[in-house]
């Protein structure tokens, strides 16, 4: 079942999506990807665990995001995961076209439905780091610290481009 809720998910968008798709951001090197796809592992044995230390960390550093989710948080914190995963294993792909498309829909998304802004993706950033570090515990390192910082700022500036292009201002151009 999860693999249908990401498929659907990282689904081709429209074709009139894809017209306001960003521009392709310099992603992390082949070496980066792979040490935290590896770091996966231990993150997808305990997704769950996962999904509640991210959302403990974000509602700390940012109170006034809880507001933003529902009272039961089972299956948002079952879809997170899901996507995370689903991304983090499609961005070693050669083209990461289709993904970026994906994420700069999904960002948009996330304004409209639920007035996500773009400074909310630190903290998002943030809560990440921490949970996948604190979920991977003994594993983790400066190291790979440094490469997850690295993926989920190529995740977000999608994210936001796609959130900025909803608000109707212009993207912050990404040196090449």
């Amino acid at each position: 079942m999860a693999a249908a809720v990401v498929a659907r998910s990282l689904s081709l968008p429209p074709v009139s999506d894809r017209a306001t798709a960003p521009r392709p951001a310099r992603r992390p090197s082949p070496e980066v990807i792979q040490a935290v796809q590896r770091s996966c592992r231990a993150v997808a044995d305990r997704p769950v665990r996962l999904a509640e230390v991210f959302y403990d960390h974000l509602f700390e550093m940012a109170p006034a995001t809880r507001s933003m989710f529902a009272d039961d948080m089972t299956d948002q914190m079952q879809k997170m995961t899901d996507t995370l995963l689903a991304a983090i294993a499609q961005i070693s792909a050669q083209d990461t076209a289709q993904l970026e498309v994906v994420l700069h829909r999904m960002g948009r998304e996330h304004y409209e439905r639920h007035h996500v802004e773009p400074e909310h993706y630190m903290y998002v950033a943030h809560a990440l780091t921490r949970a996948v570090r604190d979920v991977a515990d003994r594993d983790y390192s400066s190291y790979l610290s440094s490469c997850w910082i690295a993926v989920i700022q190529w995740v977000t500036e999608h994210m936001v481009a796609g959130t900025r292009a909803a608000m109707g201002t212009p993207a912050i151009p990404h040196p090449r």
